[in-house]
């Protein structure tokens, strides 16, 4: 099954303040988790149950905030952020 990712407007607005390279890489390295996302994500602690909220490590300084909806089979990328600014909002 494929998990197509789709991004919301506060993670578009993360990739435009990211130089073009990082964000290149921030976007090659979300497609690539699309076969089998559960495999490279790890859940956050202290998310709602009903809707649980993943961290995916982007390299050494980024981090991208996601849900994942197995019922239409979505990533939903919520945040980009650098590693440390990630580690203080949740």
């Amino acid at each position: 099954m494929i998990y197509p990712p789709e991004y919301t407007k506060r993670a578009c607005i993360d990739l435009k303040k990211l130089d073009k390279g990082p964000a290149q890489r921030v976007i090659r390295s979300l497609r690539t988790i699309k076969e089998n996302p559960y495999h490279y994500i790890k859940k956050l602690k202290g998310a709602r149950p009903e809707l649980p909220l993943y961290t995916f490590h982007i390299g050494l300084y980024y981090r991208a905030i996601l849900s994942i909806y197995d019922s239409v089979l979505i990533i939903h990328v919520l945040e980009i952020e650098d590693r440390r600014q990630s580690n203080q909002d949740f």
